[in-house]
């Protein structure tokens, strides 16, 4: 059934049941909207409100979020409109696309999702994206939703002292993890329902220290597609712009089964230097079917093909960060090697994010941005932190040894 076919039918069945549900109708005849209020404030079924053949819903709120272009930081308001697109083809670009602005076009891409960081996102209640609970086994970072900054028409990750108590527990590694010194964040998609396609950002890096742009220290200021990590499929193509030395950005692709922690033959890395990290820049990759191209402003820095790793083919999900690696001594392995230089708090910033699917995809990411849609491998350990309301599937894969996935509680 088409998600309009199904749309029609909540109507339908909205106007027996929701008080001015039939002036709601005619209001879309004449101006293609409809109050939010026609609908269940739910995902869950309503009382009265299941399909009288099937026995399920038609849509939930959820679903008529992916469905339509909906503004969903207000979603939940009884007097909000929601703009009836048809299918989701018709409702593309998917996000917060700005009205006013003209996109870039790619042939054989179809612009997809954009987000523009002109207001706040709830990353609670969003569709698509929400907020990271990890922190890399190598990084002195523990991501909170709190660091996840919107200001001034972007997207800000602030890292600064840890001063505060969080669950050991980290739904987005699936373990248990110590304390870290310092607090950070990453906004990242719900579920891995990403591939092939065109990944572009506008990001500034950090400076190290504020009176002095161009000193050395150690930083990863990020935009990347990940899977899964250590416990199963470990799938990686990475931007990353690091504190190493002043313009220089990583291009890296990891890919590895089953793999407790990283090791250096799972990795391919190229390093690109340019100036003036700590200005906006445009950071781009075309990942297809055997290849990844890389761009910087406009600009191809590196393809990698199938050769010792071959390129990833599984889908994954959407991730922006900003971490600092562990302060090892005697040498930093990765980020840049003066760590001692490093201020705080640091931030770097996001002017906007687009995803341009390939055209040549016609599973990632499914046609109704459905969980549902997911394979049961892409729902294995899915869960981003204990809010998401995503439920934690599998088993931990560690040494050879299955373990009970770690649980902490939403607060």
């Amino acid at each position: 059934m088409s998600p309009f076919t199904r749309f029609a039918d909540l109507v339908w069945l909205s106007a027996l049941c929701a008080p001015g549900a039939l002036a709601a109708l005619e209001a879309l005849r004449q101006e293609d909207t409809l109050p939010a209020a026609a609908f269940a404030l739910d995902d869950a079924c309503q009382t009265g409100n299941e399909n009288s053949e099937t026995g399920s819903c038609d849509l939930s709120l959820r679903q008529l979020r992916s469905v339509l272009a909906v503004d969903s930081q207000q979603l939940d308001e009884p007097t909000k409109s929601v703009s009836l697109m048809g299918t989701l083809g018709s409702a593309l670009p998917l996000g917060h696309p700005s009205a006013s602005k003209a996109y870039p076009t790619h042939p054989g891409f179809t612009l997809f999702l954009v987000e523009e960081f002109d207001a706040p996102l709830d990353l609670e209640k969003d569709p698509i994206w929400t907020w990271s609970d990890g922190g890399l086994k190598e990084g002195q970072v523990r991501f909170v939703k709190e660091q996840i900054k919107f200001e001034d028409g972007k997207m800000k990750i602030e890292v600064k002292a840890n001063h505060g108590h969080q669950h050991t527990c980290s739904h987005a590694q699936s373990e248990d993890i110590p304390h870290k010194p310092l607090v950070g964040g990453e906004m990242r998609t719900r579920f891995n329902m990403f591939r092939y396609g065109r990944y572009e950002v506008r990001m500034k890096a950090p400076t190290v220290q504020s009176h002095n742009p161009n000193v050395d220290g150690n930083f990863v200021s990020t935009m990347f597609v990940f899977r899964d990590a250590s416990f199963k499929h470990w799938r990686e193509i990475d931007v990353e712009v690091t504190g190493r030395a002043p313009g220089a950005i990583s291009t890296n692709i990891l890919t590895a089964d089953y793999t407790a922690k990283w090791r250096p033959s799972m990795q391919e890395t190229v390093i690109a230097e340019f100036h003036d990290y700590a200005e906006f820049h445009d950071y781009a990759f075309e990942w297809l079917p055997g290849k990844i191209r890389w761009y910087v402003d406009g600009k191809m820095v590196r393809e990698k093909r199938n050769d010792r790793l071959e390129v990833p083919d599984k889908s994954g999900k959407i991730m922006m960060n900003l971490w600092i690696h562990n302060n090892a001594r005697p040498f930093v392995p990765f980020g840049g090697k003066h760590i001692e230089n490093d201020r705080f708090p640091m931030q770097n910033e996001y002017d906007w994010f687009r995803f341009y699917k390939w055209d040549g995809d016609h599973q990632y990411p499914p046609a109704d941005m459905s969980s549902k849609s997911l394979t049961a491998d892409d729902m294995y350990l899915t869960s981003n932190n204990p809010c998401d309301g995503i439920p934690q599937i599998g088993e931990v894969l560690k040494d050879g040894h299955k373990l009970e996935v770690c649980r902490a509680t939403c607060r």
